[in-house]
């Protein structure tokens, strides 16, 4: 098995200096369509960026806990969960969609 595809991004805050969100690829990316992968790969980049805006004391976070959120894109679900406290995101399943 191939390990796990990464990167992070780091955002700059207006009233802090900067919080970065990993995203994590807990799945193996190589059978995707290369333009689907990237796809995939920016639309996850866009995620981290939006939550590094959500507020620590927003109720959005409990609400992530036990959590897994999902995103169809390019023919593909991708299934990830968010891990606030490592400032993580995790893709943890990827499925082509039905036609």
């Amino acid at each position: 098995m191939c390990p796990p595809f990464w990167w992070h991004s780091v955002i700059p805050l207006t009233n802090r200096s900067a919080v970065a969100y990993e995203v994590h690829f807990d799945v193996d990316l190589e059978p995707i369509p290369d333009q689907a992968r990237q796809e995939i790969r920016r639309t996850m980049q866009e995620i981290a960026e939006a939550v590094t805006t959500i507020p620590a004391a927003s109720p959005f976070w409990s609400s992530m806990k036990l959590s897994l959120l999902q995103i169809d894109v390019e023919g593909w679900r991708v299934v990830y969960a968010i891990d606030a406290p490592r400032q993580e995101i995790h893709v943890v399943e990827l499925h082509p969609l039905r036609k």
